[in-house]
Formats: structure tokens, C-alpha cells, sequence
């Protein structure tokens, strides 16, 4: 049992992260092996090691290592965060299997009043753990390493330097991700000053403190980042060897998306430009394999490919990918809004990433707004010209590198009851493998074209309409040759806000950047004979205001009220004390 002091009392759901300063075993991972507590920092090695730890088993643990989870389906650590807090309330992916075996969970599809603020969900409770369970092996790494024994030998130097660089990177990006989910928009802010979270710097923190604002944690972000950069720099080179360290570009990577939070678009564009140098744009037989291996050439930081480290049921794929466990067996079926799909042109490559009503030849748009043809409930289609069309579709877009079932192989035959295919539903995400069960497939924390889109995000919005434009078509051209860009001003600003949902559609970033540009989620429900409505379930369809839930902002969890007595709001600085429950 690993005892962080920071959340003493949610130790049991922890073990499995192995972090705080007082274990007998601090680290313990199959690819990497135990280096006791008082051995964290011993040598920059074993600092390395110690990081190894928190970028590989800790960003990649599976939740229901730490008995925190109500079914295989939530266990998928950072990525599996991602989704469920970045997009599965979003509105451009919806994933059917929870709505349709348990229609309750609308309240959080739909985001309803006082649901997120709560703090008492599945998935907000883990997410809280998990940030600061690896904040706090980052903030023992840091305390420890510049007293590494080095024998004045360059590379022992270099590796110190670069090592440090990995833990300052790392604090940011958890801090990153918990002001993405419990701070406030940057713009309700009050230009930073609204509390927000607990900044956990040091192992000697108290565990009594109080939140920071969110100008103090941006600052500490950009100390941090700024601190990496030097650190980097110093080491004069890289020792990345695994696919899930992060290193320089990953840095100024991280440097983008935290300026991006706070609306910083001349740090936001000077640092996206710098972390994509070095990679470039996938090429179309790249962006179409399933997402089963890593791409050199765009991918700039992933989860592990390796069998060692592989989680099976712990693997988002597992149950997400369309030939995968979860497809085949479980019903699960991630579709795209067509309210966001309709205006890709049909010449964009991207549109094959989903099957669409419009690529299954012979058959009338009416088809797909009968009640004869698709359950009106869920949206499947239970017609067998509708599933003989939708097998044919599915069975010519299988990438040649896929060794495993077709997508949705068990599901494109039956009725209504049987049935999950349905119109929007992805083709981005496969699995290798007969069963799909061995997670052959992981989506990347981070490729070069997100650091294109905020590049071209942050010229918009600073007005440099043409080096946008030129940035959007260097991200859109190699998938539709014939696009162009001569939009200006908000239009243009909206223009790139919509291809990155299009680009990194279930990826974990929806719900995320809708909140920080303050626009309203909008999901439009299927009707009968209507082929201008939606393709959503009538339950999800919604449209919430950007003031809901406090301005989208997740509640903290009782167990930091009862543990923390200087924390005693669940959303600090909206007036609302709800006290320790």
C-alpha cells in the first residue's frame, strides 16, 4: 500500500500508481522495475526510473487498480480521462453503450444543472486522485534531483538536466488538466483571480491548504515550462527512448495548450510552431491505419505500443475501437454528430473516418428517418438493406494493416434489440488482433497537427488572417486538394475551431475546447421523416448554455473536503459552500 500524504485518505484506490514518499517499494512497473523511497533521486538513473514510472504506468493505470471503478468499461487512465471527461459529454461523439443500457445517465451527457458541480460522479472523483497522485511522485523528483550523486561525467550531467526537464513538464500538465476540469474559463476568471485548485509544489506540502487562484497556478505552469526549456537546452540532447516520455517538443507542447487556457495567443503561437518542428502533417496511409502504431513522423507523445505494457481491458480501445471487445461483444458504438459532420465537404478524406447515410449507395435519405428502417430510441438501423449496405461500407474501409475483425463484425446483422450500427458511426480507432481484448491500439496525448490547429488558432485570433489561412491549408489540403481559405475575422476563427473537432474528433479534447471558447454544447435528436434533423437518441438531444453548471466547472470531491480543512467550497469562489459530506 503506497500512502500519498497530499489525499491520505483515498490511499487504497492509489496501490496501483505506486506513488508517495512512503513506500517501502516506490516504484513498481513490469517494464521497468522497484527503486525503493530513499532511492528516487540517489543518481539522475534513478530519477530517470522514477519518471519512467509517472509517464508510463502512471499516465497509462488502469482505475480499477485502485478498486475506483463500477466496471472494466472506466479504467483507462489518462486517455480513458480524456474521454470520459473531454468528450463523452461533448457533443460531437457520442458513444451509445451507457445511454442505451442506462438512460439515467443523460444527466451527465446533458451536463444538468448542478451535476458537475456535485463532485461526487464516477469520473470526477478519479480524475482529482489521479492528477495529484502523480503530482505528487513529480514534486518527489523534484525535490531530490539537483542532490543526485554524478561523477562530473558530461552524460550523468546531461541526463540530470534532461530528467528534470521531464518532471518540470509533467508538473504542468497535471496541473493543466485539473484547471481544465475544476478552474473557471479563463474570461470568468476575473482575469485570474477566481480560486480554483490546490498547487501542490513541494512533498513537505501540509495537507491542510488552500486553493490558488488560477493567475498563481498559470504562473507556476509557465515557470515551470520556461525551467524545462532551460533544462532541455542544457542537456544538450535527448534521452528519450519510449514513446511516452515527453522531451523538449513535448514541452513546448504542453507550453501551447497551458497559454491556450488562458487566451495567451502570442505564447500560444511562438510555442505551438516550436513543438511541431521536427514533425509534419500524416500522410494519408498514416492518419487512416486504425491508430495501431506509432507514427514517428506526427505522433510527438503516446501511450505504450509494447505487449508489457499492455492493460487489455485498462485499454480505451479495448471498448472504443470499432473492431474491438467492446463492439463486438459489449454493444458500444461511438458515432459523430452529423450537426458537426454535415459541413465536411464530401471531398475531404476525413469524411470516411465515420459511416454516413450518404456513402451507402441505392438507398433514399428517407430510409434513414423511417421508423420501418431505424429505431427511433436509439438511432440503430434494424432494416437488413440498411445492414447489408452498412456491412459492404464497413468491410472496404478495414486498413490493410488490420489483422482483426471487421468493424462491428457481431453487429451488423439482427433487429432492433441487436443492432448498434447506426448512422455517424467511426471507423478512426481499430484494434489489432483476432478478439480486439490485446488493445493493439492507443490514442496519442499529443501529435503534431493539434500543435498546426493552435498555431493557426492563435494567428486568427491575433488577427494574422493570412498566416491562418496558410496554416489551414497546410493542415487540409493533403486530405481534400481542393481546399481553400480566404475567410477573415470571427469566420475565419470558427473555420479553425472546426477542423480541429473535425481532426481530433474522439481524441479527448471536445468538451474541453468548447468550454474555453464559451460557446454552448449542441446535440440535435433524430426525427421521423425528417432528414434535416439530427442523428442523436432524443434523450441526449440538448443545448447548454455556457453559465450551466457554473460555467462548466467540476465540483471537488468530498474526500478532499473531509481531509483538507482550508478547502471548503466544492467550487471555489462561486458562493457556493456545500461542506463536507
Amino acid at each position: 500500500m503506497f500512502i500519498n500524504k497530499y489525499i491520505k485518505g483515498a490511499a487504497i484506490m492509489l496501490s496501483a500508481l505506486t506513488l508517495g514518499s512512503c513506500a517501502s517499494d516506490y516504484l513498481d512497473t513490469p517494464t521497468h522495475g522497484t527503486i525503493s523511497a530513499e532511492d528516487i533521486c540517489k543518481t539522475p538513473e534513478t530519477a530517470r526510473q522514477a519518471m519512467l514510472g509517472v509517464m508510463g504506468r502512471g499516465m497509462a493505470a488502469p482505475w480499477s487498480d485502485y478498486d475506483f471503478t463500477v466496471g472494466q468499461e472506466f479504467c483507462q487512465g489518462e486517455t480513458g480521462l480524456s474521454y470520459y471527461i473531454g468528450e463523452l459529454p461533448g457533443s460531437d461523439c457520442f458513444v451509445n453503450f451507457i445511454y442505451d443500457l442506462a438512460p439515467s445517465w443523460v444527466i451527465y451527457y446533458n451536463m444538468e444543472p448542478g451535476y458537475l458541480t456535485a463532485g461526487n460522479y464516477v469520473w470526477n472523483i478519479p480524475f482529482w486522485y489521479h492528477e495529484y497522485a502523480m503530482l505528487a511522485q513529480v514534486n518527489d523528483v523534484l525535490a531530490g534531483i539537483d542532490n543526485a550523486e554524478v561523477n562530473d561525467e558530461a552524460d550523468e550531467i546531461a541526463l540530470r538536466d534532461f530528467t528534470k526537464g521531464q518532471a518540470l513538464t509533467m508538473r504542468a500538465h497535471l496541473l493543466w488538466r485539473l484547471l481544465q476540469v475544476y478552474g473557471p474559463r479563463w474570461v470568468d476568471s476575473n482575469n485570474g483571480e477566481k480560486p480554483t485548485i490546490v498547487l501542490r509544489t513541494s512533498p513537505n506540502d501540509p495537507q491542510d491548504m488552500a486553493v490558488s487562484s488560477m493567475a498563481d497556478v498559470l504562473k507556476r505552469c509557465y515557470e515551470d515550462l520556461d525551467n524545462a526549456i532551460t533544462c532541455f537546452n542544457a542537456a544538450g540532447k535527448s534521452f528519450r527512448t519510449l514513446n511516452y516520455e515527453v522531451d523538449l517538443n513535448v514541452c513546448y507542447g504542453v507550453y501551447a495548450r497551458v497559454a491556450a487556457l488562458k487566451n495567451d495567443w502570442t505564447t500560444v503561437r511562438t510555442m505551438a510552431h516550436n513543438a511541431r518542428q521536427g514533425k509534419r502533417i500524416a500522410t494519408s496511409a498514416e492518419i487512416f491505419n486504425g491508430y495501431t502504431s506509432y507514427n514517428q513522423n506526427e505522433w510527438m507523445w503516446s501511450p505504450s505500443f509494447e505487449a508489457i505494457d499492455n492493460f487489455i481491458y485498462g485499454n480505451w480501445c479495448t471498448f472504443f475501437a470499432c473492431n474491438a471487445y467492446g463492439a463486438l461483444n459489449d454493444r458500444h458504438t461511438l458515432t459523430i454528430n452529423r450537426d458537426l459532420y454535415k459541413h465536411l465537404p464530401a471531398t475531404d478524406e476525413r469524411s470516411n473516418w465515420w459511416m454516413t447515410y450518404d456513402k451507402l449507395s441505392g438507398l433514399p435519405a428517407a430510409m434513414f428517418y423511417s421508423t420501418v428502417a431505424v429505431n427511433p430510441e436509439t438511432g440503430a438501423f434494424k432494416n437488413d438493406r440498411l445492414l447489408s449496405a452498412a456491412r459492404a461500407w464497413l468491410k472496404e474501409r478495414k486498413p490493410a494493416n488490420i489483422t482483426g475483425a471487421d468493424a462491428y463484425a457481431n453487429a451488423t446483422t439482427g433487429d432492433q434489440t441487436t443492432s448498434i450500427v447506426r448512422d455517424g458511426a467511426q471507423v478512426k480507432f481499430w484494434c489489432n488482433g483476432e478478439t480486439g481484448q490485446d488493445g493493439l491500439c492507443e490514442i496519442p496525448y499529443m501529435r503534431a497537427t493539434e500543435m498546426y490547429l493552435y498555431e493557426a488558432e492563435a494567428c486568427a485570433e491575433l488577427g494574422l488572417t493570412s498566416e491562418a489561412q496558410n496554416l489551414l491549408k497546410e493542415i487540409n489540403v493533403p486530405r481534400n486538394p481542393s481546399y481553400t481559405c480566404d475567410l477573415t475575422g470571427q469566420a475565419l476563427i470558427d473555420e479553425v475551431r472546426f477542423y480541429r473537432r473535425i481532426e481530433l474528433w474522439g481524441e479527448g479534447f471536445c468538451w474541453f475546447d468548447l468550454k474555453r471558447w464559451n460557446v454552448p454544447m449542441v446535440r440535435t435528436a433524430w426525427k421521423a421523416g425528417d432528414i434535416n434533423s439530427g442523428n442523436m437518441p432524443v434523450g441526449v438531444e440538448c443545448n447548454v448554455p455556457v453559465d450551466q453548471n457554473l460555467g462548466w466547472r467540476h465540483g471537488i470531491p468530498s474526500s478532499e473536503l473531509n481531509l483538507n480543512n482550508l478547502v471548503n467550497e466544492r467550487v471555489p469562489g462561486e458562493q457556493i459552500s456545500q461542506g463536507a459530506e
